[in-house]
């Protein structure tokens, strides 16, 4: 009965999916992994793990590697194209798939395929028919580096009688703070189930060294980067840059958007400004010179040209309602580095930046270019604010392998 509703409200939905197929390019690479046709396993108990995109792939790695030192099975997925390609490009024997569409029929195809011991959503990842299909074969779903921010709160108290059997069916919550595991316990997560074990984000990444290709074309002039970011984002870095070449300052500028559908935008608007340009992309291109600009059109790529940098700006922070982007990436590089004024979304990162002088709140362009001048101006201090971002990260490590002891605890309960 359950599968025969689930077919019917799929052909209701036929033709909503097909306009977004068409209005949406980017949705289809890997069609079939969505709808639940995903790569089945080998042999069934394996902890199944779920981030997002391309930052919470990230973060997952950690508990990945610490799953898989205690012997125990491991597959991952990812919503986004980027988030997957995070994943195998990290761990290329890891069995890695996009995430099935969160209907009846793809997550139940899925998880037929699958047959896991444990769903573990990564961060805010809490999709109803995943989660309850999970739980009616009995497995359990734990959420790690659990996170509710201000707008999610607001929106899931407003529709809770419609989200409380979702939160009601989670087996474990290891909150990233205790305000998030709070916030978990007033949308229907009983208390018995809630623990803080910390931000998988915190932890320190395995380095990402640049490839001896790209290496060659990032040049040897003093670098700057403005990484993920969006519309209008790029303009301000742009505009800083400008500055500092007016300025009289040596320096070059990796400029990369956040979303690959953009790529192509950016570069024409590039094509525009008075400057000298080019593309990752481009196999003719030649290293970067000072004063010029280099577009990131590549993926995967960005955490190591962080290594790279003097200094650098982490895009989604001057746009409203986006919440800020991975800080960790640079400041685990040990760079300075600034954000704008909307980072709720690493709210607790950029606090501990900001104390240990890692970290600055740059409100537009002319304060961006401030930034980055001091740090061009005194690459000593510059190194040194970076190496104190490092120490103070260091502290707030430990959430991978608290996480895979309630995970381990978890499945020590059995059956929810």
């Amino acid at each position: 009965m359950r599968r025969a509703g689930a077919w019917l409200v799929a052909g209701l939905a036929a033709p909503a999916f097909g306009l977004v197929w068409l209005a949406r390019p980017g949705w289809r690479p890997g069609a079939a992994e969505r709808l639940g046709r995903v790569a089945p396993a080998e042999q069934s108990g394996a902890i199944w793990i779920h981030a997002a995109s391309v930052g919470e792939a990230a973060a997952a790695l950690q508990l990945v590697d610490e799953l898989r030192r205690r012997g125990r099975s491991v597959r991952v997925s990812a919503s986004t194209l980027t988030g997957r390609t995070r994943l195998t490009g990290a761990r290329p024997d890891l069995a890695a798939t996009l995430a099935p569409l969160d209907h009846p029929f793809a997550v139940e195809a899925a998880l037929d395929r699958v047959r896991p011991a444990a769903l573990v959503l990564v961060e805010t990842e809490l999709w109803p028919s995943w989660i309850a299909a999970a739980h009616r074969r009995g497995l359990p779903v734990i959420v790690v580096s659990g996170r509710i921010s201000d707008r999610s709160f607001s929106r899931y108290r407003r529709f809770r009688p419609w989200l409380a059997p979702t939160f009601a069916r989670l087996a474990a919550v290891a909150a990233r703070s205790a305000e998030d595991s709070q916030r978990f316990a007033a949308l229907g997560v009983p208390a018995e189930r809630l623990s803080v074990c910390g931000d998988l984000k915190l932890e320190a990444p395995i380095p990402n060294e640049p490839s001896p290709e790209l290496l060659v074309r990032l040049g040897h002039a003093p670098l700057l980067v403005a990484g993920s970011t969006h519309p209008g984002e790029e303009a301000g870095a742009v505009e800083a840059f400008l500055r500092i070449r007016r300025a009289g300052l040596e320096a070059a500028l990796v400029l990369a958007p956040r979303h690959p559908e953009r790529f192509a935008a950016v570069g024409r608007w590039l094509a525009s400004q008075p400057l000298v340009w080019r593309r990752r992309s481009d196999p003719a291109a030649t290293p970067l010179a000072g004063g010029e600009v280099l577009l990131l059109d590549s993926m995967g790529e960005l955490s190591s040209v962080y290594g790279r940098c003097r200094s650098a700006f982490v895009g989604g922070s001057w746009t409203p309602g986006v919440g800020g982007h991975n800080v960790l990436e640079p400041a685990f590089a040990g760079r300075p580095l600034s954000f704008g004024p909307h980072t709720a979304n690493a709210r607790v990162a950029v606090r501990i930046l900001v104390e240990a002088g890692a970290g600055q709140v740059v409100v537009d362009a002319e304060a961006l270019a401030g930034a980055w001048l001091r740090d061009l101006r005194a690459p000593s201090e510059a190194a040194a604010r970076g190496a104190a971002g490092c120490r103070a990260l260091a502290a707030h490590e430990g959430a991978a392998r608290r996480s895979a002891d309630r995970i381990e605890d978890v499945l020590s309960e059995g059956p929810p």
